[in-house]
């Protein structure tokens, strides 16, 4: 799956090459510095194979701004930039080539159709390598510079657009949308990741409570062990029965949960491959972690505080700590504080989501009250169809029973 952030002009081609079923984040349209800005730290939250963007899109200034706050989140995520009729010495083209981004990019007077077979083959996965990468018209040819610069210089064909026209050519309207969730059906794994302020906040309960809920919805749920706590080795410990007993495997189950022991990163990737709805990842004392990164580019961020009134300082300190980040998605949630406690942390957090979250000794068994604050701080994150889960599916089949033999019953006396 792909994000992309792309003008009207290059839209056409973007599509044609990677095919309209593998975007999960679309946004196209000339854009202003903020909404360019917004739309990257966006993008930045969803796990996709590749970022594309082009230079039209937005203005120069905002556009490297945007670029490198993305590459701040997402730093292991392919960028791949288009930009179409820029001169040889653009030197914005050469800036993101010494960044590391890859550039397609046309001469002014080629055909942007040019780009199409290069944005296909340069696509994560693809079968081809991007050092056999060729101009398929032969009136087009393909020069690299400094190894990420791919330039395609030509002009247009005789009877074909004037450079003019090709500039003022009106292309349709096209939907302007953010697609990460499709109806009932996720497209990609979203990422839940959750972290404390401080030791001892109960981030793993609140993972394993959140795990749960969306397990009950019908989505397939992976939760990781993203600390060194090893927590995960004595829960598999009291769902076997055993004490002491350690199991060779790295994962277990536990009502539909796949949980993943031990604090490897290197897994993650396959994770998010592996077909899931959600991972949610149990990251811990964020400050302790080696896993700030995947917490700020995640889907979902909550971050868990103590209730108690001494400890609810560290809540303000770790706010004001980060308060050059984004935090407008960031959900603070806080276990064992009283209702009228809550109003006073919202004061003291002001801008920022606080939630409470209700009392809830067992992760492993509904609660209504629960459900119904996880459903309305994931509720946005989820298709719009729920997915049938096992009991709904028993009930339906229990009532459709029900009528049949009332049926029978009925024709029975009719016929007596």
């Amino acid at each position: 799956m792909n994000a992309i952030i792309i003008s009207k002009k290059a839209s056409p081609y973007v599509l044609e090459a990677i095919g309209n079923s593998d975007i999960s984040f679309e946004k196209v349209g000339r854009f202003t510095p903020e909404q360019f800005m917004e739309f990257c730290q966006a993008a930045a939250r969803i796990n996709v194979a590749s970022f594309i963007t082009d230079l039209d899109c937005a203005d120069s200034a905002a556009f490297m701004e945007g670029i490198r706050q993305y590459q701040t989140y997402r730093s292991q995520t392919p960028i791949i930039v288009i930009g179409l009729d820029r001169p040889d010495d653009d030197g914005l083209v050469h800036r993101l080539a010494e960044m590391g981004i890859i550039v397609i990019t046309t001469v002014p007077g080629t055909s942007p159709k040019s780009i199409v077979s290069a944005l296909a083959k340069l696509q994560p996965g693809s079968l081809e390598s991007a050092t056999a990468l060729e101009a398929e018209d032969p009136d087009v040819q393909l020069e690299r510079v400094k190894d990420r610069i791919y330039r395609y210089t030509s002009r247009l064909k005789a009877g074909a657009l004037l450079e003019a026209d090709l500039m003022d050519m009106e292309l349709p309207e096209l939907p302007v949308q953010e697609r990460i969730i499709l109806q009932d059906r996720i497209i990609g794994t979203i990422v839940v990741a959750v972290a404390g302020v401080e030791s001892k906040v109960g981030s793993t309960h609140f993972s394993i409570l959140i795990a749960n809920y969306l397990t009950r919805k019908g989505y397939r749920v992976a939760l990781k062990e993203a600390n060194a706590s090893q927590d995960f080795n004595r829960i598999e410990q009291a769902y076997e029965g055993m004490k002491g007993f350690n199991s060779p495997n790295t994962s277990f189950t536990i009502n539909k949960v796949d949980y993943f022991k031990s604090n490897d990163r290197e897994g993650m990737s396959k994770l998010v491959g592996s077909g899931y709805n959600y991972l949610v990842l149990d990251i811990g004392c964020l400050e302790e972690s080696d896993w700030k990164d995947e917490f700020y580019r995640a889907g979902v961020q909550f971050v868990v505080g103590a209730g108690s009134e001494w400890r609810q300082p560290k809540i303000v300190q770790f706010r004001e700590k980060h308060k050059n980040l984004d935090q407008s998605n960031w959900i603070y949630s806080i276990p064992f504080i009283e209702k009228l406690s809550i109003s006073d942390v919202r004061k003291e957090l002001p801008g920022n989501l606080v939630y409470r979250i209700p009392p809830h000794p067992d992760p492993y068994k509904h609660q209504s009250d629960t459900d119904a604050f996880l459903n309305n701080v994931l509720k946005k994150y989820m298709g719009e169809k729920k997915k049938s889960s096992t009991k709904t599916v028993l009930y339906a089949v229990i009532s459709l029973c029900v009528v049949i033999i009332v049926i029978l019953v009925i024709m029975l006396i009719l016929n007596m």
